[in-house]
């Protein structure tokens, strides 16, 4: 199924993979999950990417399909097009492969000093 030129109601992007502090490279490029909303219907996908690929005042075009339980509208990533005022299209986003995070965040300190 495909939206086309829809505009958007709402944009949150939320963190999906473990957490690091800035000194380890920060959260910009860790699994985030992206959840618009066009007329009052929810469309998600994740991305490696922490940045919008819709902003407020742009339309969006983009092939969605549901997930086995009929429940979620997921988006292909790859479709994923916006458009600004006057019609030109923009392409935002780290659309590629990610492995996930497999290590925790460690405290700072010694070890001796981790309350276990």
């Amino acid at each position: 199924m495909k939206i086309e030129r829809a505009e958007i109601e709402n944009y949150g992007v939320y963190l999906k993979d473990k957490s690091r502090p800035p000194s380890r490279g920060g959260n910009k490029k860790a699994w985030h999950q992206h959840v618009m909303t066009i007329g009052g219907e929810n469309y998600s996908f994740l991305a490696a990417w922490s940045g919008k690929f819709v902003f407020k005042g742009e339309t969006v075009t983009f092939d969605w399909d549901w997930d086995s339980t009929q429940k979620y509208r997921n988006v292909d990533i790859a479709t994923v097009v916006s458009f600004d005022k006057q019609g030109n299209e923009k392409r935002r986003g780290q659309r590629g492969p990610k492995p996930w995070r497999t290590a925790d965040t460690r405290p700072p300190g010694r070890r001796s000093e981790w309350d276990d």
